[in-house]
């Protein structure tokens, strides 16, 4: 049973093939996605490298509200229909799945090696978790544990409006406002809100978006000790913090939350500096209770296609014991 694996972002789309009844992957890849019109492109151009003609079944995680088997892709101009994949594809199931329940689903793949306690808490295993990262957009996905298993849930929680936590980033909102009428968490932290960042404190146009810095950029000259670019990644910082605890107080994790993406295992350095967990723990009268919780950051890039193969995997198992049965 050839199975087709998918986790499609914004900036990278990573695909796997591999054979179920032997439980070993074919082959794999990793592809600029704007650099395809469409994801069928992005599929047909992967199975006619590796020769392949027909899937008997794809599990793919995008990134965007999932819609009777539509997807309108959130940072990509694409609109991708799961009918219409499995036709031009010749794939005989399509599965969708939000990007950040197949990195929730990912999740166990990981080995200690993979993960950097950022706060210890008070970790059980027989508990929610969260899973939450920054990269081309912001991904949140809740985890319930229920009858010894866990079960990620989708989530457009990046969405949510910005909350200023000091005067500082009240100026910033203003900045963006006139951006912007409506100012989401995913504006700041994602790759293009590091830039939008730089751009505030750089004094840049709003306008002019061709001189503002790549995200890349900032990083290299945050590493050269540039002010700037320093005070930048502080400030992306105490944001994530500060979101990441207003997520705690949503949803209670503590079986930890799970910090993934493109961005934070690139910014290692500062979300072990006190700003992170400074900001994660201003919580007023609940500051006890955010602290209680297990807080990690994932090194593995690979964690969202791991996830979308382990779900599909599921599946397919669930799938051959009803045939059986």
């Amino acid at each position: 049973m050839l199975i087709l694996a998918g986790d499609i972002g914004g900036t990278r789309s990573r695909l796997q093939a591999f054979d179920a009844s032997s439980s070993s992957y074919w082959f794999e890849a990793v592809y600029d996605s704007a650099s395809f019109a469409s994801l069928t492109d992005i599929i047909l151009h992967f199975s006619q490298k590796h020769q392949i003609h027909q899937y008997e079944y794809a599990c793919l995680g995008l990134p965007g509200p999932i819609q009777q088997r539509r997807v309108n892709l959130t940072n990509l101009p694409w609109q991708v229909d799961a009918d219409q994949l499995q036709s031009d594809c010749s794939i005989q199931t399509v599965q969708f799945i939000n990007d950040f329940q197949a990195a929730a689903y990912g999740i166990d793949t990981l080995s200690s090696d993979q993960l950097v306690s950022l706060q210890t808490g008070q970790f059980s295993p027989r508990a929610h978790r969260l899973v939450v990262g920054a990269g081309t957009g912001l991904g949140v996905s809740p985890v319930v544990f229920e009858d010894g298993l866990y079960h990620p849930q989708a989530s457009e929680a990046g969405h949510m409006d910005f909350a200023p936590m000091n005067a500082d980033q009240l100026e910033l909102l203003k900045w963006l406002w006139p951006i912007w009428p409506h100012v989401s968490y995913e504006r700041i932290l994602s790759g293009a809100g590091l830039e939008t960042l730089y751009a505030f404190y750089a004094g840049l146009s709003h306008h002019n978006h061709q001189a503002w810095l790549k995200a890349e950029a900032i990083q290299q000259l945050a590493e050269q000790s540039d002010l700037i670019a320093q005070k930048t990644i502080e400030s992306f910082v105490e944001v994530y913090g500060a979101y990441i605890g207003n997520l705690i107080l949503l949803w209670p994790s503590y079986g930890g939350v799970y910090i993934a993406g493109g961005i934070a295992s690139k910014i290692e350095v500062w979300m072990k500096q006190n700003g992170f967990l400074d900001a994660m723990h201003h919580k007023g009268r609940m500051r006890d209770f955010v602290q209680k919780t297990p807080v990690y950051l994932v090194t593995d890039e690979s964690l969202g296609l791991q996830g979308a193969s382990n779900y599909a995997r599921t599946l397919c198992g669930q799938r051959n014991l009803k045939a059986t049965n």
